[in-house]
């Protein structure tokens, strides 16, 4: 049976080329699809159709728009403070 996420959040945001998301870390475990473009994040280069994971409370990034990129963000639980 589904068990619903308290605070758990689906985000979509679409980046311009050259935006920057510094290092941070967020409370809960972290879900990414790029859905188009390129981004490249702590150094790896993630073109569309890439799907990675990072565990709550991991630092992670930066994540740098090579092109115009679009990304899906899900999170199981609170977004948490931008650290």
């Amino acid at each position: 049976m589904a068990e619903p996420v308290t605070d758990g959040s689906m985000h979509r945001a679409q980046l311009t080329q050259g935006t920057v998301i510094p290092c941070h870390t967020h409370p809960a475990d972290e879900f990414v699809f790029v859905m188009s473009g390129i981004l490249e994040t702590a150094g790896r280069r993630c073109e569309s159709g890439t799907f990675w994971t990072t565990p709550a409370n991991t630092r992670q990034g930066p994540h740098v728009a090579i092109t115009d990129t679009e990304i899906l963000t899900i999170r199981l639980g609170a977004l948490g403070e931008f650290e």
